[in-house]
């Protein structure tokens, strides 16, 4: 990733941080003291005129703000010198990546949702939606009113089904997901598209106060699969985990998330649901792959 791209990154996650004695975001002299570096060293990697980011930075820049494995993972990635068209195999076919998502996300007999990096839902199959009791026309209703369902929409919506279909598993649910959210839209922090879909985000209930818990969490996210068991106020007791699976692109990428059963009666449910309507597929926005660096966000 070029320099200044990843230096309006960590600009961008730095104004995430906030000082509650002072009542507003980090400034350069707050990460600065954060990490241990100097105040100019932060102010030129902000500019992009440091070249060479040396590990120490690296990891001193990812404690200050309190990176989760994964986000470091990424936030690690993001920091080598490799332009992004060139993160990928030149063979590589994007084309050819979403037409097998749409096989597996219509053939699955799993509930499953596919979303992009901003957690926009691409698609989400009928047992998904069966599941935690999501109407089309409600999803539809965010593609009309902002140009994409956000699973965010679908989580911290005042009139969110999953409130009520997860119910004592919602804070869980919620926790969990924004963790997510924050590893795929790392990357995008610093952008214009972020920028306004995170004030759009803001004004939903519960969001910001799960954020800030997220961004200070004690607890690591190491891995995107979690274990769920929850009493469904329709089909009783279900037993799964959520995995997920990411097929890489230049800048956007396209993940796959789906319910695994991991128990007999679930996979009984899971069965009964998809066989209600086999194969059918909700397609709510298209996967734009690339995207212009174009802005500092917020």
């Amino acid at each position: 990733m070029r320099r200044s791209t990843l230096g309006k990154i960590i600009a961008a996650l730095r104004k995430e941080r906030f000082d509650h004695l002072q009542g507003r975001a980090w400034t350069q002299k707050h990460l600065a003291q954060a990490a241990n570096l100097s105040e100019r060293l932060i102010a030129n990697i902000e500019r992009g005129e440091k070249v060479n980011l040396e590990p120490e930075v690296l990891a001193g820049l990812a404690d200050a703000f309190s990176l989760t494995t994964l986000e470091r993972r990424e936030f690690f990635a993001l920091a080598a010198e490799v332009e992004e068209d060139h993160a990928v195999n030149p063979t590589h076919d994007p084309q050819q990546i979403r037409e097998q998502v749409n096989l597996v996300i219509e053939g699955i007999h799993l509930p499953g949702f596919v979303y992009d990096d901003y957690f926009d839902i691409v698609a989400a199959n009928h047992a998904s939606l069966v599941l935690h009791g999501i109407p089309s026309a409600w999803l539809q209703r965010f593609v009309g009113e902002h140009g994409a369902a956000n699973f965010m929409h679908v989580i911290f919506a005042a009139d969110s089904p999953m409130r009520h279909s997860m119910a004592r598993n919602w804070q869980a649910l919620a926790y969990g997901n924004m963790s997510q959210f924050r590893v795929m839209s790392l990357r995008h922090r610093h952008t214009d598209r972020f920028g306004a879909l995170f004030a759009q985000l803001s004004k939903l209930p519960d969001f910001l106060d799960v954020w800030s818990s997220t961004q200070h969490a004690h607890s690591d996210f190491a891995s995107r699969m979690r274990i769920h068991r929850y009493p469904h106020p329709v089909y009783g007791i279900l037993f799964y985990s959520v995995f997920a699976v990411t097929s890489y692109s230049a800048q956007n990428h396209l993940h796959v998330t789906a319910l695994l059963p991991l128990n007999d009666f679930t996979v009984e449910v899971f069965n009964e649901v998809y066989s209600q309507r086999p194969g059918h597929v909700l397609h709510l926005s298209d996967w734009v792959q690339t995207e212009a660096d174009d802005g500092e966000g917020n």
